[in-house]
This record gives structure tokens, C-alpha cells and sequence, in this order.
């Protein structure tokens, strides 16, 4: 559910993205932008600066067949032809139309740029980049040499003008996309005995240096990896490959938009199976312990927002073996996973409810976030007895306020219910949260802590809700377990485009803002999740520079659209099975298992009209979970605004043919956009409310626009201890960038 229940008052909406594609105008303007800087090149010497000229490649021929330049990604089965000019002796345009990158009806900006291969050692006042297409050729190039800029100047410098901030969402998007086609192009290439791949450790990383400006040991010519040791060989081979494919789009990107010795800005990747880590530039850092998968800006950019309610239970039962601490850490941990465009709350429960954070659902940024975590350390955790019913009904009681408030992210809601005691629940009490469950679109995982836990009702809550029942045994791994409910909605949503964030750098104390796209193993029918790969505005530009000019509004208002889009959640109880026998046979829920089975799905073809808006002024996607049917009874829509809303918004109303049996033997990729949704939503409807991404309110441009970052006090309530806001900057500045 995601509006009041009234349809006279107005709820903040979960505001969709433009879809930030390339209109004709947007391509018409980069090609003649494009067009520009090569031109500027070419007046420029055609074998690069005086200090930094373009060579021939001395170990070409080593990479010639046949009179062709053989290039082999990182899978060593496909080989490309290049001409035996690419790269050498002038600076020019190499790339355009090659494949891999470079053939697509809308390649990455770097396809359209000036390059040539040069002398590392013979270099100076520009930056070089050692080559990933040729790796072990250990060659260098540059784009600098040639006179290109990258996408920021060549649009904002004074001589140009006309284009708005908001393209560069455009940009960074397309980047996305190619990273991403390219690497699940890659996996799905991999043969399945590959041996493993040459990489660039990051831990140690042997070429990289002290920089002062990073306040690290870098190196900015090359992509780095960290391969978790408890990985198996298959996971290694495997990742380090993946490796050599990211860097050759990372290299790509940083070459002809980064300027890392003015500014700190980086590209990262997160393996889903093992929790490795890929980034440019190379670093020399060792994760140890440190997991990206349970950070924020991994779970937002792999699922849509969400609405979460934490039931805990603090029972005396819970002093046993450590439990009250491990489900303390574990709710910090959950906490950790949610984002500025997520709503959440805690509810602690013992014989009745024992206390909630708050009676409504509140945004979770990253002061937000530190104020429940302190009152976490606040609260009694092991006294009394058990009540499921008071808690969940608690829970829900609080869903229902927040919905008639309007304090909802208007997607997907879940309620994490972990106990280890026992407690009456009667049929009753099981139909009526089936109730609330279907009335408020709300999924429950059940988690039973430790021998005593009473296993037969949370499974079934569980399994009669849409959900998982995760038994957990004393001195098993809670905090990581409860983390991992975000890949349920992960695996029911194919997210196409990218989610922004913004963190503080702990050296520099600048702020970064990510775009995190999810990137998909497509080998079979049912996408899976592979990893998310990031890349920071700061790499094309400087945040702080960019908010100066008038139009930094139309940059935020876009990225925070885009980002707070609800995702369809498509997820057939077959999946749902295929999720919860990867867990654990006991939280199977049927008899018959669902393993070998083809799921069905939902045909791709079945799409929203996203630039439709509704008689009362909503866009599709805040329809998701709610009833499109019973729009004139439940919202006041006329018949003719019902039936709109059923013909315009199917996917989101939940109305594409489902195809079972699966037609398909690898799901089908994301389609880019065709609309280039320059305006924010806002300047297009008044059902907007709600924070975006720097915390102020979701508005249309204006002259009172506040272009400023919300520090943590000013985003938290009146309420708030100084001590709080104190910690959310210290944990800031503990995180690194993080």
C-alpha cells in the first residue's frame, strides 16, 4: 500500500527517474560536442604534446596475425581484429566503432576520443594509463596528449553553454551501462574450467605510491582487485577474470574523465558470491574482515527503496550465549544496509512491546542511521517473557500510520522478526497478519535464534507471508544471515537503472557521489545477481564546483528521481522455494522441491508507459503493491482514471502475462531507455514529497532552491542529542569511503 488511505491527502511519493537514456537531442548535442574536441585535437600536434609524444608500440607484433591486431578479452575464448595501426605513432580516434565497447548504437563517450600510445618514462605533466585490452604488454597511453577533456569541460567550460547539469546523470549512466554490458557479456563467455586470469593485486599493491591528495598509496594507471582467501579456486579463477574485464572498462573511463591528481574519485565493483572487491584506482588496501556486500550503497544499488520494520526480541531468554549482543550487532548490521531513499524502524518486544525507535517509519540517512544505533545501546536486552502477537501487530500498527502519513518509501515493505523463545500463536492470530501482510504488501523473514527458538511458528509465518524462515543456530553468523534479506528483493527485481548516494571521504573529508548499477549472471533464465559496480560523479567532475552554478538542482533532482524509482517485484513462489533451499532444507516450505525447476516469468515485452501520470497526478510505479482494480472504490478515481491506470501502468499493476514454462534459456539484458526525461518530476506533478539525495525537500526548480547538503543536524528532528550527530561524523570519518 503505498498512499494515505484517504485519496484526498496528499502522500510523498517515491518519486521515478526519468530514465536518463539519450533522446535524439541529448546524442545530437554529445556528437557535437564530441565532434568539437576531436576537432580541437586534431589542430593540436597529431603526435601529442612535445612532453608526452605518441610511439609506435614496440610490442606489437608480438599481438599480430595475419596482418590484424588480435585482442582477447578476459575470457580467452573470443578474439577481436584491429587494425595493426590502433594505438600507434598519432593521436586518433582508435576505438570508435570497435568492438567490444565501441559498436553499440550508443557507445561510452571515450569511443569518440583521441588517444595514442606513449612513453611512461618519457612523460610529463599529463596522465598516463597502462593498457588492460594489452596487459601483459605492460604499454601506455594517453588521452591528454591529444588534447582531449573530458565530458565536464567539454560541455561547462565558458566557451560552450546550453546543456544542463543534469546531463551529466546521462553520462554517468551510459558509462554504467557499457561496464555492465560488457562484464555479463564477459561471465556468460566464461568457459566453466577457466584457469584464472592476470590481475593487479590491491592487497599488496606493489606499483602504487604515497599521494598526498588521497592520503593513500595509489596508482592511478591501473584497476586493482582484492580476492577474498576464503574463496574457492573456481570463485578465484573466475573473479580474477572478471577482473581483467572491469579494468579494461575502469581504464577506459578514468582515462578520458578523471583528473586524479586534482580531485579523489573512484570506480568500484562488489562480487556477490565472495564479497571481493575490484577499483580504480588501485589502492594498496587489504579488507580483511570488511564485507561491501552489507554496505549501503551495495544493497541500494542492487534493489529499489524499501520500507523495513526490525522486531527484536529482548526476552530474558535472550541473555543466553551471547544472544541479546550478536542480535544487537546484527541489527546495527541490517541498519547498514539501508539508504537516504529507505524507511525503517525498531521495534524490541518481550511479554508485550517492550519499546520502538519511533511510532512512525523514518528516512534512513546516514545520521538517521546513528541515532538507532545509539538507541540501540540505550535499551534493556534480556529481561521478561515472549509475546509474537504484541510485536508483529506493533509492527504492523506502525506500517499503517506511516502509510496514512505519508513517512513510506511507497515501495516494497518487510517486516525481520528474530526471537529464540516460544510463544502462543493461534490460527487466528496467523490469518489476520496474512491480512495485514497482503493489505500493506509486506514480506516476513523469520529468523529463530539458538536451540529454545520456536521454529514451527516462525517458519510458518514465514512461508505463509512471502517470505524466508532462517533458523539459526547458537554461534552461527546472525549479523551476516539477517544482512542478506535485501537478496530477496535482489533476486524478485531487475534494477535497469543506476541508484546515487553520497558518503564523506574520510582523508579529504570531500563528499563523493556514486551511481551503483547491479550487474546480472544471465546464463539462465532467471537473472541472478552477479555484483554492483560503481563509479563516482567526482571522477567526471568536482561536486562542490558543479553546486556553484544555478542549475546543480536539475543534477539532484534527476539523480534523486532516478533513485527513488519502486522496482516491480516479481517473485513466483517458485523462486521464492529455489531462495529458500539455497538457505537451508529446513526453510523449505512445500514438499516438492523446487531445485531443477524452470521458474516462470514475467514477459519482458509488458512494460509501463513511464512518462504516464494518472488523473490524480502518479506516476506508475507508486502503484506497485497496491490493488490498480480497486482504484475507484479505495482511491476516488473516476471509472475512466481506473481503467487508465490498468492500460498505462501494467507492470507495475502486476498485470503482465506470466509464461510458464520460461521461454527463454538466459533472461533477458535491460533495454536502455528512450526518453531522456530531462525534467524532475516535480516540476511535472504535485504528488511529490519526501528528501532528496543532500536532504532537502523533493522540489522544482525555483530561486529559493537550497543547492547545500543537509548537515546530520539540521536532517534529524528536534529531538536529536548533539552526541548523535556527533557519532554519525565519526563514523563517517571511520568508514574511509565507505
Amino acid at each position: 500500500l503505498r498512499r494515505p488511505h484517504s485519496p484526498h491527502v496528499t502522500s510523498p511519493h517515491s518519486p521515478t527517474s526519468p530514465n536518463g537514456s539519450w533522446s535524439w537531442n541529448m546524442v545530437l548535442r554529445i556528437l557535437l560536442a564530441a565532434t568539437a574536441a576531436i576537432a580541437a585535437a586534431e589542430e593540436s600536434s597529431p603526435k601529442g604534446l612535445a612532453s608526452c609524444e605518441c610511439i609506435e608500440w614496440s610490442g606489437l607484433d608480438t599481438y599480430v596475425v595475419n596482418g590484424k591486431l588480435i585482442y582477447t578479452p578476459a575470457d580467452d575464448s573470443t578474439t577481436y581484429e584491429y587494425p595493426t595501426t590502433y594505438g600507434n605513432v598519432e593521436c586518433k580516434a582508435h576505438d570508435s566503432g570497435l568492438p567490444p565497447f565501441c559498436d553499440k548504437p550508443s557507445p561510452p563517450a571515450w569511443c569518440s576520443q583521441q588517444w595514442c600510445y606513449i612513453d611512461r618514462d618519457k612523460c610529463t605533466g599529463v596522465q598516463v594509463y597502462k593498457s588492460s585490452f594489452f596487459a601483459d604488454a605492460n604499454v601506455y597511453y594517453s588521452y591528454a596528449t591529444c588534447g582531449a577533456s573530458n565530458q565536464f569541460k567539454v560541455w561547462f567550460d565558458d566557451s560552450s553553454g546550453g546543456q544542463s547539469l543534469s546531463a551529466m546523470v546521462d553520462v554517468l549512466q551510459g558509462y554504467l551501462w557499457s561496464t555492465r554490458e560488457y562484464i555479463e557479456q564477459a561471465y556468460i563467455d566464461l568457459p566453466s574450467s577457466a584457469t584464472g586470469c592476470e590481475f593487479s593485486e590491491q592487497c599488496p599493491c606493489l606499483e602504487c605510491y604515497n599521494n598526498d591528495l588521497w592520503g593513500a598509496k595509489v596508482d592511478f594507471t591501473d584497476v586493482g582487485a582484492w580476492i577474498r582467501p576464503s574463496s574457492t579456486t573456481t570463485q578465484r579463477n573466475t573473479m580474477s577474470c572478471l577482473t581483467k574485464g572491469i579494468a579494461q572498462s575502469y581504464n577506459r573511463i578514468a582515462a578520458k574523465e578523471g583528473e586524479p591528481s586534482k580531485r579523489v574519485g573512484y570506480q568500484y565493483f562488489a562480487d556477490q558470491m565472495t564479497g571481493s572487491y575490484v577499483g580504480w584506482p588501485n589502492i594498496d588496501w587489504c579488507l580483511g574482515d570488511f564485507d561491501p556486500r552489507f554496505r549501503p550503497w551495495y544493497s541500494s544499488g542492487s534493489t529499489g527503496p524499501k520500507d523495513v520494520v526490525i522486531v527484536v526480541d529482548v526476552s530474558g531468554s535472550m541473555s543466553n550465549n551471547g544472544r541479546s549482543d550478536l542480535a544487537k550487532e546484527a541489527t546495527a548490521a541490517v541498519l547498514d544496509t539501508l539508504e537516504w531513499r529507505d524507511y525503517a524502524t525498531i521495534v524490541l518486544f518481550n511479554q508485550d512491546v517492550a519499546a520502538t525507535y519511533s511510532s512512525e517509519l523514518k528516512p534512513v540517512d546516514n545520521c538517521e542511521r546513528q541515532k538507532m544505533k545509539s538507541w540501540l545501546e540505550d535499551q534493556s536486552w534480556a529481561e521478561g517473557g515472549t509475546n509474537f502477537r504484541a510485536a508483529l501487530n506493533g509492527a504492523f500498527d506502525i506500517i499503517g500510520a506511516s502509510v496514512k502519513a505519508g513517512e513510506t518509501s511507497m515501495c516494497q515493505k518487510a517486516i525481520i522478526f528474530l526471537t529464540d523463545g516460544a510463544a502462543e500463536f493461534t490460527s487466528s492470530d496467523y490469518s489476520n497478519i496474512r491480512e495485514l501482510s497482503v493489505k500493506y504488501d509486506t514480506t516476513l523473514f523469520t529468523y529463530a535464534l539458538g536451540s529454545g527458538a520456536q521454529k514451527d511458528v516462525t517458519k510458518q509465518l514465514a512461508c505463509e507471508n512471502r517470505g524466508i524462515f532462517y533458523p539459526v543456530p547458537d554461534g552461527g553468523n546472525l549479523k551476516n544471515i539477517m544482512s542478506k534479506y535485501y537478496e530477496y528483493f535482489s533476486a524478485g527485481q531487475q534494477v535497469c537503472t543506476p541508484s546515487f548516494t553520497r558518503y564523506q571521504d574520510a582523508v579529504t573529508g570531500k563528499y563523493l557521489w556514486p551511481a551503483c548499477l547491479p550487474i546480472y549472471d544471465r546464463k539462465s533464465s532467471q537473472a541472478k545477481l552477479l555484483g554492483v559496480t560503481c563509479l563516482d560523479l567526482n571522477v567526471l567532475a568536482d561536486p562542490e564546483e558543479m553546486q556553484k552554478r544555478s542549475d546543480w538542482h536539475s543534477l539532484v533532482c534527476k539523480a534523486s528521481d532516478m533513485t527513488k524509482q519502486c522496482r516491480p517485484m516479481e517473485m513466483s513462489e517458485c523462486l521464492r522455494e529455489k531462495l529458500r533451499e539455497d538457505y537451508s532444507s529446513e526453510s523449505v516450505c512445500s514438499a516438492t522441491s523446487y531445485l531443477t525447476t524452470s521458474c516462470p516469468c514475467t514477459d519482458p515485452s509488458c512494460k509501463d508507459d513511464e512518462e504516464f501520470i494518472d488523473e490524480l497526478g502518479y506516476f506508475c510505479d507508486t502503484w506497485i503493491g497496491d490493488d490498480c482494480n480497486t482504484a475507484d472504490a479505495d482511491w476516488g478515481y473516476s471509472y475512466d482514471g481506473k481503467m487508465a491506470v490498468l492500460q498505462k501502468c501494467k507492470r507495475s499493476c502486476g498485470k503482465c502475462q506470466l509464461l510458464d514454462p520460461c521461454p527463454y534459456t538466459e533472461s533477458p539484458a535491460c533495454e536502455q531507455p528512450t526518453s531522456s526525461g530531462t525534467s524532475c518530476r516535480a516540476c511535472r506533478t504535485d504528488k511529490v514529497s519526501g528528501l532528496d539525495i543532500q536532504g532537502n525537500p523533493m522540489k522544482c526548480s525555483g530561486g529559493d532552491f537550497d543547492t547545500s547538503a543537509k548537515t546530520c543536524g539540521a536532517v534529524a528532528d528536534s529531538t536529536t542529542s548533539t552526541k548523535a550527530c556527533h557519532l554519525a561524523i565519526i563514523a563517517a570519518l571511520v568508514a574511509v569511503f565507505w
